[in-house]
């Protein structure tokens, strides 16, 4: 694992890419706060929509695509019906 200042990255990032590309490169910024740089494989990636997701963004599209919607105030009233506590102030 490689360690290097936000000021040291900035000065030479490709440097500190290829760097990333076989260890894990740590950037410390001021406040404490510190940051990991990896490379993204888009397989693995958790931040990336799994599987599951794309299939249930197909579906709700088709549903559009086939009139099953519902208009925005059905879904206000829907919730506020099961979910009363986050309407009262």
């Amino acid at each position: 694992m490689k360690t290097v200042s936000v000021t040291e990255f900035r000065g030479n990032i490709k440097k500190y890419l290829d760097i990333a590309e076989s260890e894990k490169l740590v950037i410390h910024r001021g406040k404490g706060r510190s940051f990991v740089v990896i490379p993204l494989n888009e397989e693995e990636d958790e931040s990336l929509l799994s599987n599951a997701q794309k299939a249930a963004i197909d579906v709700a599209l088709e549903d559009v695509i086939n009139g099953r919607v519902h208009s925005h105030q059905e879904v206000m009233d829907e919730t506020k019906k099961r979910f009363p506590h986050l309407f009262k102030r």
